[in-house]
Protein backbone atom coordinates (compact mmCIF):
# COMPACT_ATOMS: atom_id res chain seq x y z
CA UNK A 1 0.00 0.00 0.00
CA UNK A 2 2.56 2.43 0.90
CA UNK A 3 4.44 1.67 -2.55
CA UNK A 4 1.42 2.30 -3.93
CA UNK A 5 1.23 5.86 -2.18
CA UNK A 6 4.98 6.64 -2.98
CA UNK A 7 4.21 5.57 -7.20
CA UNK A 8 1.15 7.80 -7.30
CA UNK A 9 2.88 10.38 -5.27
CA UNK A 10 5.51 10.40 -8.31
CA UNK A 11 3.32 10.39 -11.24
CA UNK A 12 1.63 13.63 -9.50
CA UNK A 13 5.43 15.15 -9.24
CA UNK A 14 6.29 14.21 -12.50
CA UNK A 15 3.47 15.50 -14.87
CA UNK A 16 3.41 18.32 -16.43
CA UNK A 17 2.79 21.32 -14.48
CA UNK A 18 3.38 19.24 -10.85
CA UNK A 19 5.37 22.22 -10.03
CA UNK A 20 2.22 24.40 -10.14
CA UNK A 21 -0.12 22.06 -8.61
CA UNK A 22 2.13 21.67 -5.56
CA UNK A 23 4.31 24.24 -5.05
CA UNK A 24 1.74 27.10 -6.07
CA UNK A 25 -0.71 27.13 -3.30
CA UNK A 26 1.84 26.83 -0.71
CA UNK A 27 3.77 29.82 -1.89
CA UNK A 28 0.80 31.48 -1.80
CA UNK A 29 0.50 30.48 1.84
CA UNK A 30 4.02 32.08 2.58
CA UNK A 31 2.82 35.09 0.70
CA UNK A 32 -0.12 35.40 2.95
CA UNK A 33 1.75 33.97 5.91
CA UNK A 34 4.83 37.17 5.51
CA UNK A 35 1.54 39.67 5.03
CA UNK A 36 0.20 38.36 8.66
CA UNK A 37 3.94 38.67 10.05
CA UNK A 38 3.99 42.25 8.50
CA UNK A 39 0.19 43.22 10.17
CA UNK A 40 1.85 41.96 13.69
CA UNK A 41 4.88 43.87 13.25
CA UNK A 42 4.35 47.26 11.73
CA UNK A 43 0.26 47.48 12.56
CA UNK A 44 -2.19 47.66 9.61
CA UNK A 45 -0.22 50.42 7.66
CA UNK A 46 -1.85 51.45 4.11
CA UNK A 47 0.90 49.49 1.91
CA UNK A 48 0.33 45.50 4.12
CA UNK A 49 -3.92 46.26 3.88
CA UNK A 50 -3.34 46.44 0.21
CA UNK A 51 -1.02 43.20 0.55
CA UNK A 52 -4.17 41.73 2.25
CA UNK A 53 -6.81 43.07 0.26
CA UNK A 54 -5.44 42.03 -2.71
CA UNK A 55 -4.16 38.27 -1.60
CA UNK A 56 -8.35 37.82 -0.85
CA UNK A 57 -9.31 38.72 -3.97
CA UNK A 58 -6.67 36.62 -5.74
CA UNK A 59 -7.14 33.76 -3.61
CA UNK A 60 -10.30 32.60 -2.53
CA UNK A 61 -9.72 29.37 -1.87
CA UNK A 62 -6.04 29.63 -0.13
CA UNK A 63 -5.52 28.05 3.55
CA UNK A 64 -6.02 30.23 5.88
CA UNK A 65 -8.24 32.75 4.25
CA UNK A 66 -10.67 32.30 6.94
CA UNK A 67 -8.24 34.01 9.06
CA UNK A 68 -7.42 36.59 6.55
CA UNK A 69 -11.04 37.51 6.39
CA UNK A 70 -11.23 38.18 10.00
CA UNK A 71 -8.15 40.28 10.28
CA UNK A 72 -9.42 42.20 7.50
CA UNK A 73 -12.55 43.08 8.87
CA UNK A 74 -10.99 43.57 12.11
CA UNK A 75 -9.29 46.23 10.42
CA UNK A 76 -12.12 47.80 8.70
CA UNK A 77 -13.86 47.62 11.82
CA UNK A 78 -10.95 49.85 13.85
CA UNK A 79 -10.89 52.06 10.81
CA UNK A 80 -14.59 52.64 11.31
CA UNK A 81 -15.48 51.39 7.85
CA UNK A 82 -18.53 49.33 9.58
CA UNK A 83 -20.07 48.86 6.35
CA UNK A 84 -16.74 46.89 4.83
CA UNK A 85 -16.29 45.82 7.69
CA UNK A 86 -19.68 43.81 7.75
CA UNK A 87 -19.39 42.22 4.28
CA UNK A 88 -15.96 40.60 4.90
CA UNK A 89 -17.50 39.07 8.05
CA UNK A 90 -20.36 37.50 6.70
CA UNK A 91 -18.22 36.93 3.46
CA UNK A 92 -16.41 34.79 6.23
CA UNK A 93 -19.93 33.20 7.33
CA UNK A 94 -20.70 32.26 4.34
CA UNK A 95 -17.35 30.74 2.92
CA UNK A 96 -16.19 29.29 5.77
CA UNK A 97 -19.29 28.35 7.65
CA UNK A 98 -17.31 25.42 9.98
CA UNK A 99 -14.38 28.07 10.46
CA UNK A 100 -12.76 28.24 14.32
CA UNK A 101 -12.90 31.91 13.83
CA UNK A 102 -16.75 31.83 13.25
CA UNK A 103 -18.04 33.14 16.38
CA UNK A 104 -15.57 35.76 16.71
CA UNK A 105 -16.97 37.23 13.18
CA UNK A 106 -20.59 36.53 14.58
CA UNK A 107 -20.10 38.50 17.52
CA UNK A 108 -18.15 40.96 15.76
CA UNK A 109 -20.86 41.03 12.95
CA UNK A 110 -23.26 41.46 15.72
CA UNK A 111 -21.76 44.84 17.18
CA UNK A 112 -21.45 46.93 14.02
CA UNK A 113 -25.21 45.66 13.21
CA UNK A 114 -26.26 46.98 16.42
CA UNK A 115 -24.46 50.43 16.70
CA UNK A 116 -25.53 50.61 12.53
CA UNK A 117 -29.13 50.44 14.16
CA UNK A 118 -29.79 46.83 12.32
CA UNK A 119 -31.24 44.79 15.59
CA UNK A 120 -33.10 41.84 13.80
CA UNK A 121 -29.60 40.76 11.90
CA UNK A 122 -27.34 41.98 15.17
CA UNK A 123 -29.63 39.47 17.20
CA UNK A 124 -29.25 36.97 14.60
CA UNK A 125 -25.65 37.21 14.53
CA UNK A 126 -25.35 36.50 18.55
CA UNK A 127 -27.90 34.08 18.50
CA UNK A 128 -26.06 32.27 15.92
CA UNK A 129 -23.64 32.33 19.00
CA UNK A 130 -25.30 31.80 22.11
CA UNK A 131 -27.16 28.44 20.44
CA UNK A 132 -23.49 27.29 19.61
CA UNK A 133 -22.32 24.10 21.66
CA UNK A 134 -19.25 24.55 20.27
CA UNK A 135 -18.54 28.38 21.02
CA UNK A 136 -16.81 28.64 24.05
CA UNK A 137 -17.97 29.49 27.49
CA UNK A 138 -17.00 33.09 27.13
CA UNK A 139 -18.11 33.67 23.63
CA UNK A 140 -21.69 32.45 24.47
CA UNK A 141 -21.95 34.09 27.85
CA UNK A 142 -20.67 37.39 25.33
CA UNK A 143 -23.13 37.11 22.98
CA UNK A 144 -25.83 36.83 25.51
CA UNK A 145 -25.22 39.32 27.53
CA UNK A 146 -25.39 41.30 24.04
CA UNK A 147 -28.87 39.83 23.03
CA UNK A 148 -29.90 41.40 26.54
CA UNK A 149 -28.54 44.68 25.77
CA UNK A 150 -30.39 44.29 22.27
CA UNK A 151 -33.64 43.75 24.01
CA UNK A 152 -33.63 46.63 26.12
CA UNK A 153 -33.03 49.06 23.04
CA UNK A 154 -36.18 47.28 21.11
CA UNK A 155 -38.27 49.33 22.77
CA UNK A 156 -41.00 46.07 22.73
CA UNK A 157 -39.59 44.81 26.05
CA UNK A 158 -41.67 45.97 29.36
CA UNK A 159 -39.77 47.87 31.46
CA UNK A 160 -40.26 47.59 35.43
CA UNK A 161 -41.97 51.04 35.93
CA UNK A 162 -39.84 52.14 38.82
CA UNK A 163 -36.67 51.14 37.08
CA UNK A 164 -34.20 54.00 36.92
CA UNK A 165 -32.22 55.60 34.16
CA UNK A 166 -29.45 57.07 32.70
CA UNK A 167 -29.82 59.10 29.13
CA UNK A 168 -26.47 58.78 26.89
CA UNK A 169 -26.08 61.98 23.90
CA UNK A 170 -23.60 61.08 22.07
CA UNK A 171 -22.72 61.68 18.05
CA UNK A 172 -22.87 57.73 16.99
CA UNK A 173 -23.28 58.04 13.41
CA UNK A 174 -21.47 60.97 10.88
CA UNK A 175 -17.94 62.55 11.20
CA UNK A 176 -17.86 61.78 14.72
CA UNK A 177 -18.87 58.33 15.74
CA UNK A 178 -15.83 57.32 16.38
CA UNK A 179 -15.64 59.32 19.34
CA UNK A 180 -19.06 58.69 20.23
CA UNK A 181 -18.51 55.23 19.95
CA UNK A 182 -15.68 55.33 22.21
CA UNK A 183 -17.36 57.52 24.83
CA UNK A 184 -20.05 54.47 24.54
CA UNK A 185 -17.91 51.87 25.46
CA UNK A 186 -16.69 53.16 28.92
CA UNK A 187 -20.23 54.05 29.30
CA UNK A 188 -21.45 50.66 29.12
CA UNK A 189 -18.41 49.10 30.46
CA UNK A 190 -19.23 50.94 33.82
CA UNK A 191 -23.29 50.31 33.89
CA UNK A 192 -21.96 46.15 33.57
CA UNK A 193 -23.79 45.17 30.52
CA UNK A 194 -21.00 42.87 29.07
CA UNK A 195 -19.85 41.95 32.95
CA UNK A 196 -21.52 39.30 35.53
CA UNK A 197 -22.51 42.58 37.79
CA UNK A 198 -24.87 44.36 35.23
CA UNK A 199 -26.72 47.28 37.41
CA UNK A 200 -30.58 47.40 37.82
CA UNK A 201 -30.16 50.92 36.03
CA UNK A 202 -31.57 51.37 32.10
CA UNK A 203 -28.97 52.83 29.91
CA UNK A 204 -30.83 54.97 27.28
CA UNK A 205 -28.71 55.93 24.42
CA UNK A 206 -29.56 58.69 22.11
CA UNK A 207 -27.48 59.55 19.01
CA UNK A 208 -27.18 63.64 18.73
CA UNK A 209 -24.99 63.66 15.60
CA UNK A 210 -27.50 65.95 13.83
CA UNK A 211 -27.38 68.93 15.94
CA UNK A 212 -31.48 69.37 15.02
CA UNK A 213 -31.93 65.88 17.13
CA UNK A 214 -30.35 67.53 20.36
CA UNK A 215 -33.37 69.32 21.75
CA UNK A 216 -36.05 66.75 20.93
CA UNK A 217 -33.53 64.30 22.53
CA UNK A 218 -33.20 65.99 26.08
CA UNK A 219 -37.10 66.62 25.75
CA UNK A 220 -37.63 62.81 24.88
CA UNK A 221 -35.34 61.45 28.58
CA UNK A 222 -36.99 64.37 30.63
CA UNK A 223 -40.42 63.36 29.78
CA UNK A 224 -39.03 60.00 31.36
CA UNK A 225 -39.76 60.54 34.71
CA UNK A 226 -37.33 57.45 35.05
CA UNK A 227 -34.40 59.27 33.69
CA UNK A 228 -32.40 60.53 36.30
CA UNK A 229 -29.86 62.24 34.93
CA UNK A 230 -27.69 62.74 31.47
CA UNK A 231 -24.18 61.76 30.35
CA UNK A 232 -23.27 63.79 27.80
CA UNK A 233 -22.93 65.55 25.11
CA UNK A 234 -19.09 65.65 23.28
CA UNK A 235 -19.30 68.60 21.01
CA UNK A 236 -18.67 72.08 21.78
CA UNK A 237 -21.43 72.90 19.43
CA UNK A 238 -24.15 71.27 21.29
CA UNK A 239 -22.94 71.28 24.66
CA UNK A 240 -24.50 74.48 26.39
CA UNK A 241 -27.98 73.56 24.29
CA UNK A 242 -27.99 70.37 26.46
CA UNK A 243 -26.67 71.84 29.29
CA UNK A 244 -29.78 74.87 29.38
CA UNK A 245 -32.00 72.27 28.72
CA UNK A 246 -31.13 70.05 31.74
CA UNK A 247 -30.95 73.23 33.71
CA UNK A 248 -34.58 73.96 32.68
CA UNK A 249 -36.13 70.63 33.03
CA UNK A 250 -34.13 70.21 36.29
CA UNK A 251 -32.53 67.42 35.06
CA UNK A 252 -28.56 66.88 36.55
CA UNK A 253 -26.28 66.29 33.46
CA UNK A 254 -22.54 65.48 33.25
CA UNK A 255 -21.57 66.90 30.38
CA UNK A 256 -17.86 65.30 28.35
CA UNK A 257 -17.17 68.81 26.51
CA UNK A 258 -14.37 71.25 26.76
CA UNK A 259 -16.89 73.95 26.17
CA UNK A 260 -15.74 76.71 28.07
CA UNK A 261 -18.33 78.16 30.73
CA UNK A 262 -20.73 75.51 30.49
CA UNK A 263 -21.59 74.69 34.10
CA UNK A 264 -22.81 78.56 33.86
CA UNK A 265 -25.67 76.97 32.62
CA UNK A 266 -27.04 76.32 36.54
CA UNK A 267 -26.16 73.36 39.28
CA UNK A 268 -27.74 70.74 37.18
CA UNK A 269 -25.33 70.78 35.13
CA UNK A 270 -21.78 69.46 36.19
CA UNK A 271 -18.39 68.73 33.98
CA UNK A 272 -15.80 65.46 34.08
CA UNK A 273 -13.66 66.23 30.92
CA UNK A 274 -10.03 67.36 30.39
CA UNK A 275 -9.91 71.26 30.06
CA UNK A 276 -7.51 73.42 28.60
CA UNK A 277 -7.46 75.17 31.87
CA UNK A 278 -6.54 72.03 33.68
CA UNK A 279 -3.95 71.38 31.06
CA UNK A 280 -2.13 74.76 31.73
CA UNK A 281 -2.57 74.68 35.56
CA UNK A 282 -1.08 70.83 36.38
CA UNK A 283 1.78 71.34 33.99
CA UNK A 284 2.55 75.12 34.61
CA UNK A 285 2.61 73.55 38.60
CA UNK A 286 4.92 70.24 37.90
CA UNK A 287 7.28 72.92 35.78
CA UNK A 288 7.34 75.21 38.48
CA UNK A 289 7.45 73.23 41.99
CA UNK A 290 8.96 69.85 40.48
CA UNK A 291 11.57 71.43 37.69
CA UNK A 292 12.27 74.69 39.37
CA UNK A 293 11.36 76.05 36.13
CA UNK A 294 10.94 80.25 36.75
CA UNK A 295 11.21 82.08 33.07
CA UNK A 296 9.22 80.17 29.78
CA UNK A 297 8.70 80.93 26.62
CA UNK A 298 5.49 79.90 24.72
CA UNK A 299 5.21 79.06 21.08
CA UNK A 300 1.56 77.88 19.98
CA UNK A 301 -0.69 77.53 16.86
CA UNK A 302 -3.11 80.07 15.83
CA UNK A 303 -6.11 78.21 16.54
CA UNK A 304 -8.47 77.79 19.36
CA UNK A 305 -6.85 75.15 21.00
CA UNK A 306 -3.37 76.66 21.09
CA UNK A 307 -4.45 79.79 21.92
CA UNK A 308 -6.74 78.93 24.66
CA UNK A 309 -4.15 76.80 26.17
CA UNK A 310 -1.47 79.81 26.11
CA UNK A 311 -3.64 82.35 27.42
CA UNK A 312 -4.47 79.79 30.33
CA UNK A 313 -0.55 78.57 30.69
CA UNK A 314 0.44 82.40 30.99
CA UNK A 315 -1.90 82.69 33.59
CA UNK A 316 -0.94 79.57 35.73
CA UNK A 317 2.94 80.86 35.57
CA UNK A 318 2.41 83.93 36.66
CA UNK A 319 -0.14 82.29 39.66
CA UNK A 320 3.24 80.22 40.54
CA UNK A 321 5.56 82.86 40.73
CA UNK A 322 7.49 82.72 37.24
CA UNK A 323 7.44 84.92 34.36
CA UNK A 324 6.30 84.47 30.35
CA UNK A 325 9.65 86.07 29.07
CA UNK A 326 8.78 85.52 25.35
CA UNK A 327 5.38 84.55 23.45
CA UNK A 328 5.01 84.06 19.48
CA UNK A 329 2.22 82.41 17.77
CA UNK A 330 2.11 80.73 14.04
CA UNK A 331 -0.31 79.68 11.44
CA UNK A 332 -1.39 76.11 11.46
CA UNK A 333 -0.02 74.11 9.40
CA UNK A 334 3.38 75.95 8.78
CA UNK A 335 6.45 73.28 8.21
CA UNK A 336 9.55 75.73 8.66
CA UNK A 337 9.75 77.44 12.02
CA UNK A 338 13.64 78.74 11.35
CA UNK A 339 12.37 82.18 11.87
CA UNK A 340 10.32 81.99 14.46
CA UNK A 341 12.57 80.42 17.20
CA UNK A 342 15.33 82.69 15.96
CA UNK A 343 13.23 85.17 17.13
CA UNK A 344 11.62 83.81 20.08
CA UNK A 345 14.81 83.04 21.50
CA UNK A 346 16.62 86.11 20.26
CA UNK A 347 19.31 83.96 18.03
CA UNK A 348 22.29 85.95 16.66
CA UNK A 349 24.64 84.90 14.15
CA UNK A 350 28.21 85.05 14.45
CA UNK A 351 30.69 83.96 10.91
CA UNK A 352 34.14 83.03 11.28
CA UNK A 353 36.15 81.23 8.68
CA UNK A 354 38.89 78.68 9.13
CA UNK A 355 41.15 78.52 6.26
CA UNK A 356 38.58 79.30 3.21
CA UNK A 357 35.52 77.84 4.81
CA UNK A 358 32.91 80.54 6.77
CA UNK A 359 31.83 78.92 10.21
CA UNK A 360 27.88 79.88 11.21
CA UNK A 361 27.53 79.77 15.24
CA UNK A 362 24.49 80.55 16.58
CA UNK A 363 23.68 82.20 20.22
CA UNK A 364 20.50 82.97 21.91
CA UNK A 365 20.12 85.94 23.67
CA UNK A 366 16.92 85.09 25.54
CA UNK A 367 17.15 82.50 28.29
CA UNK A 368 14.35 80.18 28.91
CA UNK A 369 14.31 77.36 31.54
CA UNK A 370 11.69 75.71 28.95
CA UNK A 371 9.62 76.12 25.99
CA UNK A 372 5.78 75.78 25.91
CA UNK A 373 4.05 74.34 22.41
CA UNK A 374 0.49 73.67 22.93
CA UNK A 375 -0.04 71.43 19.85
CA UNK A 376 0.05 68.01 18.27
CA UNK A 377 2.88 65.40 18.36
CA UNK A 378 3.61 65.96 14.98
CA UNK A 379 4.17 69.41 15.29
CA UNK A 380 6.36 69.51 18.19
CA UNK A 381 8.63 67.05 16.47
CA UNK A 382 8.95 69.26 13.77
CA UNK A 383 9.86 72.10 16.01
CA UNK A 384 12.23 70.27 18.34
CA UNK A 385 15.14 69.23 16.47
CA UNK A 386 15.40 73.61 15.79
CA UNK A 387 16.67 74.24 19.69
CA UNK A 388 19.82 71.80 18.73
CA UNK A 389 20.50 73.55 15.39
CA UNK A 390 20.21 77.01 17.08
CA UNK A 391 22.33 75.49 20.29
CA UNK A 392 19.53 76.68 22.86
CA UNK A 393 20.43 74.33 25.62
CA UNK A 394 18.70 73.53 29.13
CA UNK A 395 15.57 74.52 27.67
CA UNK A 396 12.46 72.18 28.62
CA UNK A 397 10.25 71.03 26.05
CA UNK A 398 6.44 71.33 27.49
CA UNK A 399 3.49 69.94 25.88
CA UNK A 400 -0.08 69.64 26.00
CA UNK A 401 -2.21 66.43 25.35
CA UNK A 402 -1.80 66.56 22.02
CA UNK A 403 2.17 65.18 22.51
CA UNK A 404 0.68 61.79 23.82
CA UNK A 405 1.48 59.83 21.10
CA UNK A 406 4.62 56.72 20.67
CA UNK A 407 4.63 58.86 17.16
CA UNK A 408 6.10 61.85 19.36
CA UNK A 409 9.44 60.12 20.10
CA UNK A 410 9.63 58.08 16.48
CA UNK A 411 9.60 61.45 14.44
CA UNK A 412 11.66 63.86 17.07
CA UNK A 413 13.91 61.17 18.74
CA UNK A 414 16.17 62.50 21.34
CA UNK A 415 15.13 65.77 20.57
CA UNK A 416 12.24 65.07 22.67
CA UNK A 417 14.11 63.27 25.45
CA UNK A 418 13.31 64.91 29.24
CA UNK A 419 9.97 66.81 27.63
CA UNK A 420 7.16 66.83 29.91
CA UNK A 421 3.76 66.81 28.76
CA UNK A 422 0.07 66.37 30.52
CA UNK A 423 -2.87 64.56 29.58
CA UNK A 424 -6.09 63.44 31.30
CA UNK A 425 -5.72 59.28 31.27
CA UNK A 426 -2.60 57.50 30.59
CA UNK A 427 -3.46 53.60 29.89
CA UNK A 428 -0.32 52.09 31.37
CA UNK A 429 -0.53 54.32 34.78
CA UNK A 430 0.18 52.70 38.13
CA UNK A 431 -2.83 54.21 39.70
CA UNK A 432 -5.34 51.83 40.92
CA UNK A 433 -8.16 52.72 39.51
CA UNK A 434 -6.47 53.22 36.06
CA UNK A 435 -4.77 49.74 36.17
CA UNK A 436 -8.57 48.15 36.92
CA UNK A 437 -10.11 50.10 34.02
CA UNK A 438 -7.85 48.75 31.73
CA UNK A 439 -7.71 46.17 32.14
CA UNK A 440 -11.14 45.27 32.44
CA UNK A 441 -11.78 47.28 29.04
CA UNK A 442 -9.12 45.18 27.16
CA UNK A 443 -10.59 41.88 28.36
CA UNK A 444 -13.84 42.91 27.48
CA UNK A 445 -13.05 45.21 23.79
CA UNK A 446 -9.69 43.85 23.18
CA UNK A 447 -7.96 47.13 22.72
CA UNK A 448 -7.05 49.51 24.87
CA UNK A 449 -8.57 52.36 26.15
CA UNK A 450 -8.64 55.72 25.35
CA UNK A 451 -8.99 59.43 27.09
CA UNK A 452 -12.89 59.72 25.87
CA UNK A 453 -13.36 55.93 26.76
CA UNK A 454 -11.93 56.21 30.55
CA UNK A 455 -13.95 59.65 31.07
CA UNK A 456 -17.35 58.58 30.17
CA UNK A 457 -16.54 55.41 32.33
CA UNK A 458 -15.82 57.57 35.06
CA UNK A 459 -19.25 59.83 34.05
CA UNK A 460 -21.33 57.04 34.33
CA UNK A 461 -19.78 55.36 37.33
CA UNK A 462 -20.20 58.65 39.20
CA UNK A 463 -23.83 59.14 37.81
CA UNK A 464 -24.92 55.76 38.64
CA UNK A 465 -23.31 56.05 42.08
CA UNK A 466 -25.70 59.14 42.82
CA UNK A 467 -28.37 56.93 41.16
CA UNK A 468 -27.77 53.74 42.82
CA UNK A 469 -30.75 52.72 45.88
CA UNK A 470 -33.33 54.85 44.70
CA UNK A 471 -36.41 54.62 45.61
CA UNK A 472 -39.88 56.18 46.10
CA UNK A 473 -39.31 59.86 47.12
CA UNK A 474 -35.61 59.92 45.56
CA UNK A 475 -35.70 62.20 42.86
CA UNK A 476 -33.10 64.26 40.56
CA UNK A 477 -32.79 66.66 42.93
CA UNK A 478 -31.30 63.93 45.16
CA UNK A 479 -29.09 62.77 42.20
CA UNK A 480 -27.65 66.45 41.81
CA UNK A 481 -27.00 66.77 45.76
CA UNK A 482 -25.22 63.28 45.49
CA UNK A 483 -23.26 64.41 42.56
CA UNK A 484 -22.09 67.64 44.62
CA UNK A 485 -21.45 65.85 47.59
CA UNK A 486 -18.68 63.12 46.07
CA UNK A 487 -15.46 63.97 47.32
CA UNK A 488 -12.36 61.85 46.15
CA UNK A 489 -14.28 59.57 44.02
CA UNK A 490 -11.88 56.56 42.58
CA UNK A 491 -12.08 56.63 38.42
CA UNK A 492 -10.16 55.34 35.95
CA UNK A 493 -8.74 59.07 35.61
CA UNK A 494 -7.92 59.60 39.24
CA UNK A 495 -9.50 60.21 42.61
CA UNK A 496 -12.54 62.98 41.21
CA UNK A 497 -14.25 65.45 43.66
CA UNK A 498 -16.67 68.42 41.87
CA UNK A 499 -15.44 71.89 43.01
CA UNK A 500 -18.11 74.66 43.93
CA UNK A 501 -18.68 75.50 40.38
CA UNK A 502 -19.27 71.95 39.25
CA UNK A 503 -15.95 71.16 37.47
CA UNK A 504 -14.33 67.83 38.25
CA UNK A 505 -11.19 68.11 40.00
CA UNK A 506 -8.35 65.20 39.56
CA UNK A 507 -4.72 64.90 39.46
CA UNK A 508 -3.76 65.20 35.67
CA UNK A 509 -0.99 62.37 34.13
CA UNK A 510 1.81 64.15 33.86
CA UNK A 511 4.02 62.67 31.14
CA UNK A 512 7.76 62.77 30.31
CA UNK A 513 10.06 60.92 27.49
CA UNK A 514 12.47 58.61 29.18
CA UNK A 515 15.20 56.77 27.31
CA UNK A 516 13.02 57.05 23.99
CA UNK A 517 9.76 55.91 26.26
CA UNK A 518 6.30 57.94 27.19
CA UNK A 519 6.31 57.25 30.82
CA UNK A 520 4.26 58.54 34.01
CA UNK A 521 6.92 60.89 35.65
CA UNK A 522 7.66 60.24 39.29
CA UNK A 523 6.60 56.38 38.69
Amino acid sequence: MRKAIIAFLALLLLAPGADAFWFSDKTKTDDLLVIFEELDLKGADAETVRKLEGYVDSNPRSDYMDEALLRLGRIYRDRKELPKAAETYRLLLFSFPASKFRHDASIELGLIEYRTGRLDQAREAFEAVRKDRDASIAQRAKAARFLSEIEKASFGITVPSNLPAIGVLLPLSGDYASFGEEALSGILLASGIFGPRARQVEVIVKDVSDPASVSGAVQELASNPRVLGLIGPLLSTNALDVARQAQMNRLPVITLSQREGVTDAGDYVFRNFLTPEDQARALAAHASKELGARRFAVLHPQSSYGTELARHFEMAVKENGGTVVRKASYPQGTADFTDTVRRIFGVQTKERKEGRRVIREFEPTIQADALFIPDSHEQAALIAPYLEYFSIKGVRLLGSNGWNSPRLVELAGRNVEGAVFVDGFYATSRRGGTEEFARDYNATFGKSPGILSAHAFDSARMLLHAVAGSGPGYGRDDVRDRLKGLKEFRGATGAISFNPRREAVKRLFILTVENGRIVEAGY
